[in-house]
């Protein structure tokens, strides 16, 4: 019989959790999990254990819900595999994606479902071939021109929104790398020049200082918010509370 009591290393849980799941789950992923309070850490850094029961029950808390949930409110028709909840934040914005932050925009993976050449049992046709044209009139960020010149398809985007179609194209331009990476360390150095001379950097530097030892003190990461999350503590009021306390000290 398994016992869920057992405590796990990082790297015993992320074995567990990849069996357990089917899937490749990483060192990384269960020190994200530990890191913002999803699981209790167990020991110090050096020697640092999570419960089994712990991971057990954040795992089962999502698993296949989602999906249900949405079958519930729009049929059992629907086809989840476009929900793409297999994908990581990472993939989701990849290379320029990540550019600029742009709340209306739908994910690459998406567009590259209806824009490649495969078929399946929801998109039994191939819409689009090389050297095609498409015409998106609210490209917004540029989604469907960057995926579509990935796969070697032209686009047209147009949008009302002049920044808009400055994002997009920046995302799509062609550019001299070499006078690229001459700006860029243009940038760099006059960056550095203006922290140098700045005031506020000594101020600042004081400033982080002491909100990390204050944090440190009242916050510790990650007990702390594993207890937020576990309504072990009430985040409002002892935030409120702590907020007082820094602001007579600073």
């Amino acid at each position: 019989m398994s016992n869920f009591a057992e405590l796990m290393t990082i790297k015993e849980a992320s074995k567990w959790a990849s069996e357990y799941l089917r899937r490749n789950i990483t060192a990384s992923n269960i020190s994200y999990l530990i890191q913002y309070g999803r699981v209790r850490k167990i020991g110090n850094n050096s020697e640092t254990r999570v419960k089994k029961i712990d991971l057990l029950k954040y795992y089962d808390s999502y698993i296949g819900k989602k999906e249900h949930k949405w079958k519930q409110k729009l049929g059992n028709d629907l086809n989840w595999a476009l929900s793409f909840d297999q994908y990581k934040e990472k993939d989701t914005t990849k290379h320029v994606h990540r550019l600029h932050p742009y709340k209306g925009k739908f994910i690459p993976q998406l567009v590259e479902y209806f824009l490649d050449e495969h078929t399946d049992s929801f998109k039994q046709k191939v819409y689009f071939h090389k050297n095609d044209i498409i015409l998106d009139p609210f490209c917004g960020s540029g989604t469907t021109l960057v995926q579509a010149n990935e796969l070697g398809i032209n686009a047209i985007g147009i949008d009302i929104s002049k920044f808009n179609t400055q994002i997009t194209n920046t995302k799509i331009g062609k550019y001299d790398f070499v006078e690229l990476k001459n700006e860029i360390r243009n940038i760099t150095h006059r960056y550095a020049e203006f922290i140098h001379n700045s005031n506020s950097v000594l101020f600042e530097k004081k400033l982080l200082n002491e909100l990390a030892e204050f944090n440190n003190r009242y916050f510790p990461t990650p007990d702390f918010k594993y207890e937020v999350r576990n309504k072990e503590i009430d985040e409002w009021k002892y935030g409120r509370e702590k907020e007082k306390e820094f602001y007579s000290i600073f």
